[in-house]
């Protein structure tokens, strides 16, 4: 089977040394949650592979924390814990302390931040703009919606793993990463309506016509009705993410070697996107569930042979 191919890369090669359950629990995490990331994280260059589920992990965490009525205190005491980790973390390797945290993603970031000599300025920014996030009824606009997909992409942080200050490179991972996050709310605008009302800008429901009120009553019955609404809400959210992603393929001549695998989450976009368009940007049709995992892997795999994103 493709996918077993795939996945037969190694992740033993890593560049310092601990016990490997914790990073094991942070591969598992990403994989039993998204498996398309997980492979697509399998891309990422050998020697910051572990970095890479560590902050993929870590940003599962963070973004699973919820925004409806029943779980936002629960979400804001999940943020607390995890501020005072990161603080807690940081804490340590500035003095140069040999520290062991029981939680295993702690730990992992515990020790990337120690052996690349990390800021913690990135791990405090996103889960301060997801607190934020929680504090509000909506995103006002597209630009408040993408400012907060910013906040979330930690590949920046991969690129100082690398050893790579490049503006080009952070340009094209600001694109790379807004479309992504673009790609996912549109996604789940019908799976997930009522988590999902609140990314959706304020702005778009009105100029289509919808109201939170119809997600928060979701029923297909109901919605069925604005079908085409939701179509053209669609098409509005992934015309964006296109022009994000044709936006940072613009810098590809700019990007070094190394740092391209990681913005390798492009393709996952790409097959969303092209899925939707053969579908005409129908949220309700069912063929929209159809595995195009197959077609995923062939297009990574040749990402990775031509060292493209």
């Amino acid at each position: 089977m493709l996918s077993r191919r795939f996945v037969k890369l190694t992740l033993n090669n890593v560049r310092y040394s601990s016990r490997q359950t914790n990073f094991q629990y942070c591969i598992d995490l990403v994989k039993n949650n998204d498996y398309d990331s997980y492979l697509t994280t399998l891309l990422t260059p050998q020697q910051v592979l572990r970095p890479a589920f560590t902050l993929k992990a870590f940003s599962m965490e963070i973004t699973n924390v919820g925004k409806s009525a029943i779980d936002s205190r629960v979400g804001e005491a999940k943020l607390v814990y995890w501020k005072d980790q990161i603080d807690k973390v940081f804490a340590s390797v500035k003095k140069n302390e040999q520290t062991s945290f029981n939680d295993p993603i702690s730990q992992e970031i515990y020790l990337m931040a120690k052996f690349f000599n990390l800021s913690k300025a990135r791990f405090s920014r996103f889960i301060d703009a997801k607190k934020n996030f929680l504090s509000i009824q909506q995103f006002k606009s597209f630009d408040e919606l993408e400012s907060f997909a910013d906040y979330a992409n930690l590949n920046y942080i991969l690129f100082n793993c690398l050893g790579i200050n490049n503006v080009d490179c952070d340009h094209a991972a600001n694109h790379i990463g807004k479309a992504q996050f673009l790609c996912f709310v549109t996604k789940n605008i019908l799976k997930m309506p009522t988590q999902m009302v609140y990314y959706l800008p304020r702005d778009l429901l009105l100029k289509h016509k919808i109201s939170q009120q119809d997600l928060f009553n979701f029923s297909e019955r109901i919605l069925r009705p604005k079908r085409q609404n939701f179509k053209d809400l669609a098409f509005d959210m992934c015309s964006r993410a296109n022009d994000h992603i044709r936006s940072a393929r613009s810098l590809s001549n700019k990007i070094p070697g190394n740092a391209k695998p990681i913005l390798a989450t492009s393709v996952n976009c790409d097959i969303f996107l092209s899925k939707m368009q053969k579908y005409d940007f129908d949220l309700m049709d069912p063929k929209l569930n159809s595995n195009f995992r197959t077609l995923f892997l062939i297009k990574l795999i040749l990402a990775k042979l031509k060292n493209n994103y």
